[in-house]
């Protein structure tokens, strides 16, 4: 295990370590790309190339990931404190025009979160099976949420090897990628600081942040994890795109279906 990293801030003004890409000026739209819980801005290999050709496109790493370290945050790490290193980010290198936010997994929740802060800045919420996933965006109990967290608080001393053995666990297209290829675009987490992150996504209130927002969401989710209850749930809140013979990371899984249909949702928001 690494050693522990404090949850105080390393400098108020410090960014989250990102990228900038695409047209200097005349983009319709600026596109930030969001990752999931224990992964970088790495995992956006596919979508980056695509989507930069077209637009500003602005690939971070949230707090305690990649190369941006926990101490940006000046508390626990929660959903609402990434969301804030968000904003700052947003209003230092983005503070005008229409912000598009593509989010994987926690990263979607991050940007209804985002959303919620900046509702005059954000336009559209992609989330890439975030949400809806594994039913875990409903507020969980105590009891539920210990359940969910064994598997990865039973091995502290070696917490980035039991994270990739559950994220691999989400991975349906194993040809397409393989376990070694998603370590690389993981990011090993101080083991208190990914518990602490991983509670606050169980415990973190979907329905109350979408109440605060009107900002139209997109979910495209692997098909599997589609349930008729979600349907019946979010059906006129969400417009579902379910992907079929994918997992959780269907953006690496499949990029050939995946890329284009998020590109064109862009597309369609910026005529």
């Amino acid at each position: 295990m690494r050693g522990h990293v404090g949850f105080f801030p390393a400098s108020q003004h410090a960014l989250l370590s990102h990228g900038d890409s695409g047209p200097g000026s005349g983009s319709a739209v600026t596109v930030l790309l969001v990752h999931g819980w224990s992964c970088s801005r790495r995992q956006w290999k596919h979508q980056l190339p695509a989507l930069s050709r077209h637009y500003r496109t602005i690939d971070l790493d949230l707090p305690g990931h990649g190369d941006s370290p926990a101490g940006l945050l000046a508390g626990p790490p929660t959903v609402g404190a990434l969301a804030d290193s968000v904003v700052a980010l947003m209003k230092a290198r983005v503070p005008a025009g229409p912000v598009v936010i593509v989010g994987h997994s926690l990263g979607a929740a991050v940007a209804i979160e985002v959303a919620c802060r900046q509702p005059e800045r954000v336009v559209h919420v992609i989330s890439l099976d975030g949400l809806i996933h594994l039913g875990v965006y409903e507020r969980q109990n105590e009891a539920a949420a210990t359940r969910l967290l064994e598997p990865l608080a039973g091995d502290c001393e070696d917490f980035g090897a039991a994270a990739l053995r559950m994220l691999d666990g989400f991975v349906l297209a194993h040809d397409r990628l393989t376990r070694d290829e998603l370590a690389t675009l993981c990011s090993p987490l101080d083991a208190s600081f990914g518990l602490a992150l991983y509670r606050s996504i169980l415990y973190w209130d979907m329905q109350k942040a979408l109440a605060a927002t009107a900002v139209p969401v997109t979910v495209v989710c692997a098909a599997g994890t589609l349930s008729r209850q979600v349907r019946r749930r979010y059906g006129t809140r969400f417009n579902v795109v379910p992907v079929a013979g994918v997992g959780h990371f269907l953006h690496l899984e499949a990029p050939e279906v995946v890329t284009p249909l998020v590109q064109g949702l862009i597309d369609a928001l910026a005529q």
